[in-house]
């Protein structure tokens, strides 16, 4: 099913979807599947419900729920009102989510009752009241509830209006709310879709999150092409996962390469012959995780991606280019252009380092009751009017135009001098054949300025340590890039995006004194 140029709203997909294919199955999770038609009418009637309750166009409405058939069903009941989501993790906690509550004030909330006595112990301690809609115990998003007859789909809705707010960290201070429209978020998977190629026959199994922009966006995409979505609680236990992604026989995998990691041990066990597209994003994939992937998904493409929550997608590498380039992260996607700002503020579009800036449909409309860090993000572009992204990756382009990711600019080290990237230390380090993973953070220094400090996480049955590491950094790495020390942990902690948190490190450090490597 190609995209079409009247699809303006996100509703738009899912409506064309069951009219066009109403019996295709749209979702599958724990044992159920819906059809088009079936989401359609859960959509509508859960907004016919929210709309009773006061839920108009403009309104935010809380997603605080884990994976599941009512997550997608809730998503939708919000867009046919022309409401925003306000997707949030199960795993936040009540004091980060009543100041979310208190930030976004959204009229309702949509809840596991697994979660209620967090979401409960939220609502009491913020100022905002809201209307609670609970899934379980008796209850349920899909109703029965009369559909939403009086509310046209979209709920009257411009594309410029909000989809949703979706709230990411950095490195410091409360979450950001990061403004996504009507526009930005079908700009993003009619692009995305595009260069994938993504088909109605297609069906994708999403172990991500889908409170995470990577994870929402395989709804939306599968909508637009009338694809299937399989939908698994977590990857906490992929050999579960793994068996049901051949059960099912996906043609669609998105990972995260901390999700490489667990499969690469198990992959021998399974038939992965049904998948022929494999997706990476969250963080760059590593040269040798690239070959490990390619080798476990042999009938597979393999798209290396690279993103932000505030413009969803930046770039992608097209998979003939994997064996000349593994360590780029591509070119820019469909409808989007990009450049290098160096340090003199000087624009690049070939063989630079700088900040990397995004110019396209897809950049978000700023953060959320922020307007002094949606200013430093969102500055006037070369066009009259118009407002470009400037990321705070700093990158580099080789001659041809390819980007590589090098770090986040907060991240970015200054030793005695010199910028050092963790992302080029955390290369090295994964390239022993006893290292799964790799973490580099900034130590501070009385006379370097600072120091890199890795954390590692050896392979199963490792028997090298530190004394080995350093060996082995030194003969790849400059002087002033090697780490002070080496430090091994069992397993590297990760945020709920699948990443490596270092913060969580970072805080370690501050805790408890630091242990030697294991040897």
């Amino acid at each position: 099913m190609k995209p079409s140029h009247n699809l303006i709203l996100l509703i738009d997909y899912l409506r064309r979807g069951a009219l066009a294919r109403p019996e295709a199955t749209a979702l599958l999770a724990e044992g159920r599947e819906m059809t088009y038609a079936e989401l359609w009418r859960a959509a509508r009637a859960l907004a016919g419900e929210m709309a009773r309750r006061g839920v108009r166009r403009g309104d935010r409405v809380l997603l605080f729920l884990p994976n599941s058939l009512e997550y997608a069903a809730a998503f939708w009941a919000i867009q046919y009102l022309g409401a925003a989501a306000v997707p949030v993790s199960p795993d936040t906690k009540a004091a980060k989510l009543a100041w979310m509550l208190d930030d976004c004030e959204p009229r309702a909330a949509l809840a596991d009752a697994a979660l209620r006595a967090t979401l409960e112990e939220a609502g009491a301690a913020c100022r905002h009241r809201f209307e609670r809609l609970w899934q379980g115990e008796g209850d349920s998003l899909l109703g029965p509830w009369p559909e939403a007859a009086d509310v046209p789909p979209g709920g009257g809705a411009l594309d410029q209006d909000l989809a949703a707010i979706i709230y990411t960290s950095g490195s410091t201070g409360f979450p950001k709310g990061v403004m996504l429209s009507q526009r930005n978020m079908v700009a993003a998977s009619q692009s995305v879709s595009q260069y994938l190629g993504l088909e109605a026959s297609d069906r994708i199994l999403c172990a991500i999150p889908l409170t995470f922009d990577y994870g929402l966006h395989q709804l939306t995409m599968s909508a637009l092409v009338g694809a299937s979505v399989i939908i698994e609680a977590s990857f906490a236990q992929p050999l579960f996962t793994l068996a049901r992604l051949v059960r099912f026989k996906a043609t669609v995998f998105p990972i995260v390469p901390t999700m490489l990691a667990l499969l690469a041990p198990i992959a021998g066990r399974f038939d992965f012959s049904s998948v022929r597209k494999v997706t990476n994003t969250a963080a760059a994939l590593h040269p040798e995780a690239i070959d490990q992937a390619r080798a476990i998904f042999r009938n597979a493409e393999l798209f290396s991606m690279y993103g932000l929550t505030e413009c969803h997608r930046c770039t992608y590498l097209p998979p003939a280019q994997l064996d000349a380039r593994k360590g780029s992260v591509g070119v820019a996607i469909p409808n989007t252009e990009l450049w290098l700002v160096d340090e003199a503020g000087r624009r690049h579009t070939r063989a630079a380092e700088g900040e990397l800036v995004i110019r396209g449909a897809t950049v978000m409309r700023g953060y959320w009751n922020n307007p002094a860090k949606t200013a430093e993000k969102l500055r006037p572009g070369p066009l009259p009017g118009e407002m470009v992204l400037y990321t705070g990756d700093w990158c580099r382009l080789d001659d041809e135009g390819y980007l590589y990711f090098l770090a986040r600019l907060d991240e970015v080290l200054k030793v005695k001098g010199e910028k050092v990237a963790p992302k080029e230390i955390e290369a090295v380090l994964q390239q022993h054949p006893d290292i799964e993973l790799a973490a580099v953070i900034g130590i501070d220094h009385p006379v370097d300025g600072q120091r890199p400090l890795a954390f590692v996480q050896p392979r199963a049955g490792a028997l090298s340590g530190e004394a080995d590491w350093r060996a082995w950094c030194q003969a790849r790495l400059q002087p002033f890039m090697l780490p002070s020390r080496i430090l091994a942990q069992m397993a590297l902690p990760k945020n709920g995006n699948g990443k490596i948190d270092k913060l969580a490190l970072r805080a370690g450090l501050e805790t408890e004194p630091a242990s030697p490597a294991l040897a």
